[in-house]
């Protein structure tokens, strides 16, 4: 090619399959709705692409395995407002109240509890899936949460021997209880009452005072 010669204009994309982001959300969604419809075992990379409009290969340059695939599709759905809170520098009073209205929107979501009795579900045939949404997005959550929690007992908020992993096991158990095997209505307004209820049981909120939400100060010693 001479230099008065020009290169001819890449080829424009036509309408048919979503590129990048939009194919990316599209395959996600796509998973997602699967595997809420149809469990771990019911969903298929093909039918996947298939929903999504976009070729096999465009799915397997993004994940690598179905469990991968499927755990950013639970992750994508859940969003992150909860870390987001988890990372803001401010007291932990201010981080737990935050977090606590964080946390109902995301399970008081329509399908969530469905998603998550799914991913429970899957467990004893599938584990691979649980190992990998729990390495790649709820440890990230949880250590986030157990510095908020160790910084609340530097500050004589928690008594000295509270144990930070105890309390989240405790918190994650009651929710998990509360969404799967409780009977009855979800609403938000119910789903936030509870965690009220569970966090002031384990003594990190004071419900006193008209519904005031505070972490419970307690005496240094």
């Amino acid at each position: 090619m001479t230099p008065t010669q020009k290169r001819a204009p890449p080829a424009q994309a036509g309408p048919g399959r979503p590129r990048s982001s939009a194919a990316e959300k599209a395959i996600l969604s796509a998973a997602l709705k699967l595997f809420a419809e149809r469990g771990f075992h019911g969903v298929g990379i093909e039918q996947v692409a298939e929903a999504a409009g976009v070729a096999r290969t465009t799915v397997y340059r993004r994940w690598s395995s179905k469990e991968a695939l499927i755990s950013a599709a639970i992750a994508q759905y859940r969003g992150a407002s909860d870390e987001n809170v988890l990372k803001k520098r401010v007291s932990p009073a201010t981080i737990l109240d935050e977090v606590t209205g964080a946390v109902v929107e995301i399970f008081a979501a329509p399908d969530y509890q469905k998603i998550i009795a799914r991913l429970v579900g899957s467990v004893p045939d599938y584990p691979e899936l649980m190992s990998t949404y729990r390495e790649n997005y709820l440890l990230p959550r949880r250590r986030l949460a157990a510095a908020v929690l160790e910084k609340a007992r530097a500050e004589g908020l928690l008594s000295s021997g509270a144990e930070p992993e105890i309390l989240l096991d405790l918190i994650a158990g009651a929710i998990m209880h509360y969404m799967l095997v409780q009977q009855g209505n979800r609403s938000k307004i119910k789903l936030r009452d509870y965690v009220l209820r569970v966090l002031h049981a384990l003594g990190l909120l004071d419900t006193t005072d008209r519904g005031a939400q505070h972490i419970v100060e307690r005496k240094r010693r």
